[in-house]
């Protein structure tokens, strides 16, 4: 593996660095720009890493946009800077790159995280990219009723219950309360998936709408788990599975309830 350093320094103007790929890194923060533009020191300033240029002239900032945005708010666009200019020319690569500066570095916002991770084609990420846009979800930071930006919860769904279980869990969701931009919480995902792995090849949709779908909207769900967690000391996710099964079974004649399989 190459280190950045054997990368000999060019002087850019920094009008002709831009982020072109913006999946390939974080979103930027007009503030932070901001803040360096205002404490500037010129012996404190890191080279950017930047790619090929593009047929038109600009370098695609693998890191350093946010240095390079204060160099033009104090200069302007002719002004250059020091650039590593690594010979690459292909988003992923972009975005793999960046990962690999930035992991362990300043903490990178899960979804951000996720969502470069997808642009590099690194698994899971883009596996699970792939399944949530099946399902008509898209991975976003903001709440919708047709995003999610609970990550962690999709990628601990996906290492330990699997595929099925979370795709089962996402459509149970949509079931459950369709078009509610709350419904794909990470706490709800994790206590759906805890209990679908367990009882989904058993359960009736219908039964658990009405169960579940019907007596709660997802805050007061999630509300309702919590007050029992304070109470049984238990983890969040089982508390949730317990109380879906508990109201799944609510009513139900014996021989149509879930049970649990005896060791």
């Amino acid at each position: 593996m190459s280190s950045l350093d054997q990368y000999t320094i060019e002087w850019l103007a920094v009008k002709n660095l831009s982020v072109i790929w913006v999946q390939s890194q974080r979103p930027y923060d007009a503030k932070w720009a901001k803040k360096i533009a205002d404490e500037f020191d010129p012996d404190k300033f890191e080279a950017c890493i930047v790619t090929l240029p593009n047929g038109i002239g600009e370098y695609h900032i693998v890191e350093g946009q946010h240095r390079k945005s204060a160099v033009e708010m104090l200069w302007g666009g002719n002004e250059k800077v020091p650039c590593r200019v690594l010979p690459e020319a292909d988003p992923s690569r972009a975005a793999e790159i960046w990962l690999g500066i930035n992991d362990g570095r300043k903490r990178i916002r899960p979804v951000t995280h996720f969502k470069v991770a997808v642009v590099a084609k690194r698994d899971p990420e883009l596996a699970i990219n792939r399944l949530v846009n099946r399902l008509g979800y898209i991975v976003a930071e903001y709440k919708s009723e047709k995003t999610v930006t609970a990550v962690s919860a999709l990628k601990s769904i996906w290492d330990r219950q699997g595929e099925l279980t979370l795709s089962k869990t996402l459509i149970a969701v949509q079931q459950l309360w369709p078009g509610d931009p709350a419904g794909p919480d990470g706490s709800i995902l994790r206590g759906l998936a805890l209990f679908l792995h367990e009882f989904g090849l058993h359960t009736d949709p219908r039964r658990l709408k009405q169960a579940i779908g019907k007596k709660y909207t997802p805050g007061q769900f999630v509300a309702a788990a919590n007050a029992r967690k304070e109470l049984t000391k238990d983890r969040l996710d089982e508390v949730m599975a317990e109380m879906l099964l508990r109201d799944y079974n609510k009513g139900l004649p014996e021989e149509k309830k879930l049970r649990r399989k005896k060791d």
